[in-house]
Order: structure tokens, then C-alpha cells, then sequence
């Protein structure tokens, strides 16, 4: 007799369809995963862009790579390894700024804003007054700001490559502004060209407000520089000084590019500068050719813990006036002058900076300025000028400097007939509260 299979009470009753059914939908939703495995799937290059996300501009500092020099010399001992704290004064030096993206430059970008009070008093003589162009003394308020961007990077065959854009705007004391550009140049390894600063040049002055807020000598280049050793450095290169439209003689008939060499020692604090210049001056029926050489020395020394600066220079030219004196002497004595005449003379500085305290500092020069000029009625004519600034400065954060400064000029032109030369003898003497930041 059949005897039917006793069913469990936990068994369920599926039915055999039901259960094919499942099995067929489970096999299914496993091939789909595969599937979605295997096969790529495509997305839309836009999607993935707005997916990312956004890329930030990257900080940097412009640092020129360490050049080799030519010859090398064993050490006898090496120097002890830096501190922290002065690794960061040197990279606090370096201009910082943004890494450029697509280009992958160092691009930095700083400026300076120079405001003040200003009042000016002149004596003259008798001779000098009869002229009537003697100014009076005044109050102005010279306002002017300069902007300057910087590129710098290191190319794949190792090559650093930079730039450099500069420019000024100041206030004139008639109300008006004047705009100069002060740099336009290239550097590519050793080599540069475009505008810049004279090789020739070493004290600038840049910390005094009255020379500051001169733009310096500007020529147009094309230099190579090579560290022959770890100290010491060549500069050779063709400028033309007729780029400086502001203190630079006018110049009568074709000429070519003047040729400026230069040494230069650094050591510790230790700064030594000398070069020499070559250019053509025209006129007189025959090329001339003037020369002139400078020598400058700066010595940086920590005295009681404080920071101490000496810094010299003695530059000597025949005819080649626009190679000697400050920027203040050029702009008084090339006023006076109407062409690039048979010149000789010479000029000199000392100047002393001194910091007393993290805020507080002075700065300190004395300068003269001689240059004997000839006169159409044949009677040697003659440029003197004596100099001394002071100055007292207050700088409570980093990047703003508040100060007073004072300068008095001993001036003496003695032009024959020159009627504006003149008018410039005398004694000048300037008083001035500035504020000055830079970004």
C-alpha cells in the first residue's frame, strides 16, 4: 500500500514554476553586474571637469637657481650650517608670489605707495636772484607709487627664465603726474635685455625719500653675467643711456651703444663693486671717445647686536657725465648743460645706516659733485655741488615706514651767459615728513 511522504511542518510549498522562475531572475541580476563590469562606460569630458575639484593658485618665491662658477676652488673648512631663522630672513628677501596655472611661472606682483609733507626754502646770491628764476620756497605734497610684476621659472633643459615689468607714476609739483617706466627686461640664463638698471650703478640712495622718489638711471641693454667664482662675478654689456629721458643729455648726431664692464665681490658682509664704461660722444668734426670708471665698497656689521652699514663709492668721467653723482645731481646739473659737451669730472659718497631697535633706524650721507664743462666764449665753466640727508625712520609693521627726513644742497653754477645755470646756485634746503608702504 502507497503511504503518501509525511510533509514537515518548516517546509514550504513552492511551486516547481515558481521556483524556476527565480532561479532565471537571479541569473539574470548576476550577467547585468557583470556586464556593468566589463563593458566601459563613456562620460562626458565636461562632467568630469565640473566633478573636479577646483584647483587653487599655489603660492611660490622667485629664486634664481645658484650659478656655477667657472673655477672652483677647494674649501679649506666649511661654513657651519645655517639656522632656521636665517633661512627664513633669506627667503623673506625673494619675492614671493603665485604659481601661473598652464604656465607654471613664479609670478609675483608688489608695488610701493610714497606720500608726504614737503617744504622747500632757497638762498641765493645777489647774481642769482637778478635772473628771477629763483623758485620760492614752497609746501607740496609729492604723492607717487610704483607697480612692478616678476616672472621666474626654470625650464626643462634647465635654463631659468624671468621677467621683469616695471613702472612709476609721480605727482609733479604743479599738480600733474608723470608716468616712467622704470624696467621692461628679460633674463634668459645668463644673458638680459630690454630696460633696466645701468651695470654701472651701486649706491642708489633708495633709502632716502628724496632720491627714492627719483626714478633711477633706466638704459636700454643687452648684458651676460658669469660667476667666475663663488665671490666673485663679470657683467659685460651695450647700453644705451639715451633710453632715460629724465636726466640724461641730449644727444646731437648717430651713435653707438656704450659698453659697461663689471666686477663685483661678495663675501660674508662684505660687497665690493668696480666698473668701467666706454661710449662715443659725437660732434667736434671727429669721434671722441669717453670713459669713466667707478669703484664702491659696502660693509654690513652686526655692532651690539644691532645691524650696521657703510657704504662708499668714487666715480671719476671724461666725457661721460651721465656716469657720475646721484640722481639728484644729474637732474640739477643736466638742466643746465644743452648738449653732450667735452666734460670732466668727478663725484663721491658716504653713507651710514643704522638700526637702534626692531623699529627704529637713521640713514646718514654726505656727497660731492664736480664737473668742469667748457662755454662758447672758450671760459672753463664749473659744477659744484655738496650734499647731506638725514633721515629718521619708524617702521611698526612689516612693509610700512614712517620717517622724517631733511637735505641741504650747496649748489654752484658757473656757466658763462647761462642765465638758468645761474638760477640754480645757492643753497637748497628740503624738510620732509613721508609715509611710505609697500605690498
Amino acid at each position: 500500500m502507497f503511504v503518501p511522504k509525511r510533509m514537515l511542518p518548516d517546509e514550504k510549498r513552492v511551486p516547481p514554476v515558481r521556483r524556476g522562475a527565480l532561479s532565471i531572475a537571479t541569473r539574470m541580476h548576476a550577467a547585468m553586474a557583470l556586464a556593468a563590469i566589463c563593458i566601459p562606460v563613456f562620460v562626458s569630458p565636461h562632467a568630469l571637469a565640473a566633478s573636479k575639484p577646483p584647483l587653487f593658485l599655489r603660492s611660490c618665491t622667485i629664486t634664481p637657481p645658484e650659478p656655477s662658477p667657472v673655477f672652483s676652488f677647494p674649501a679649506a673648512s666649511k661654513p657651519a650650517a645655517a639656522s632656521d631663522d636665517e633661512d627664513d630672513d633669506e627667503d623673506d628677501e625673494s619675492p614671493r608670489g603665485f604659481v601661473s596655472p598652464g604656465l607654471g611661472a613664479c609670478v609675483a606682483v608688489s608695488g610701493t605707495v610714497n606720500a608726504g609733507l614737503q617744504r622747500d626754502s632757497y638762498k641765493a646770491n645777489a647774481l642769482a636772484r637778478a635772473t628771477g628764476l629763483v623758485p620760492q620756497g614752497a609746501i607740496s605734497f609729492p604723492l607717487s607709487a610704483s607697480f612692478r610684476i616678476e616672472t621666474g621659472q626654470t625650464l626643462s633643459d634647465g635654463h631659468y627664465l624671468a621677467s621683469a615689468f616695471e613702472f612709476s607714476i609721480d605727482t609733479s609739483s604743479d599738480g600733474g603726474s608723470e608716468l616712467t617706466m622704470s624696467e621692461a627686461s628679460v633674463t634668459f640664463g645668463a644673458f638680459a635685455f630690454g630696460l633696466a638698471g645701468s651695470r654701472f650703478d651701486f649706491w642708489t640712495g633708495d633709502d632716502f625719500a628724496f632720491i627714492g622718489r627719483i626714478p633711477s638711471r633706466t638704459v636700454a641693454l643687452i648684458g651676460y653675467e658669469r660667476q667666475l667664482t663663488e665671490q666673485l662675478s663679470l657683467s659685460l654689456s651695450v647700453e644705451d643711456t639715451s633710453a632715460d629721458r629724465r636726466t640724461v643729455l641730449p644727444n646731437r648726431g648717430n651713435r653707438v651703444p656704450d659698453g659697461v664692464a663689471r666686477l663685483l665681490y661678495e663675501q660674508g658682509g662684505l660687497t665690493l663693486h668696480g666698473a668701467i664704461a666706454a661710449r662715443d660722444v659725437p660732434g667736434g668734426g671727429s669721434g671722441r671717445v669717453g670713459r669713466a670708471a667707478i669703484l664702491g665698497a659696502t660693509w654690513e656689521k652686526t655692532l651690539l647686536e644691532r645691524p650696521l652699514t657703510l657704504t662708499a663709492q668714487i666715480a671719476g668721467a671724461v666725457d661721460a657725465a651721465p656716469y657720475i653723482g646721484s640722481r639728484l645731481d644729474q637732474r640739477t646739473a643736466f638742466s643746465a648743460l644743452t648738449g653732450d659737451l667735452t666734460t670732466r669730472g668727478w663725484s663721491g659718497v658716504v653713507a651710514i645706516g643704522r638700526e637702534w631697535t626692531d623699529e627704529w633706524s637713521t640713514n646718514t650721507y654726505v656727497s660731492r659733485y664736480r664737473l668742469s664743462i667748457p662755454t662758447p666764449s672758450r671760459l672753463a665753466g664749473l659744477i659744484q655741488i655738496d650734499r647731506v640727508a638725514a633721515n629718521l625712520v619708524w617702521a611698526p609693521v612689516d612693509g610700512l615706514r614712517i620717517g622724517l627726513e631733511g637735505s641741504i644742497a650747496w649748489q654752484k653754477l658757473d656757466i658763462a651767459g647761462n642765465a638758468r645755470a645761474a638760477s640754480l646756485s645757492g643753497r637748497q634746503s628740503s624738510a620732509q615728513l613721508f609715509f611710505e608702504r609697500t605690498f
